[in-house]
């Protein structure tokens, strides 16, 4: 596909809008929704959306986003993926959960 076509006008790949239900689509923008765009596309994103996401954001800053809040809000499976692609050793947990 190509890639002008792939974008909807806000910017995000057209075909992620089933990853946010419960917000305008339309009306969502990158810069504004980082995180939970990060947190969608790393959790249930298609290859081609993730490619989108590290091109976008940056692999730092998705890196950055995995260690700081991808303990709470990826699933456990995920996470453990995404801090094996990333190298990631050391990572932010709640203090509760700390050994």
């Amino acid at each position: 596909m190509h890639p002008q076509n792939y974008l909807a006008p806000n910017n995000l790949p057209a075909d992620s809008a089933w990853l946010f239900p419960e917000y305008d689509f339309d009306s969502m923008r990158p810069k504004r929704f980082a995180s939970v765009i990060i947190e969608r596309v790393l959790e249930r994103g298609s290859a081609s959306q993730i490619r989108w996401l590290v091109a976008h954001y940056g692999k730092r800053m998705v890196a950055t986003w995995v260690r700081q809040y991808g303990y709470r809000r990826l699933s456990r499976k995920v996470f453990e993926y995404w801090r094996w692609v990333f190298g990631i050793k050391r990572y932010r947990r709640p203090p509760w959960e700390r050994p």
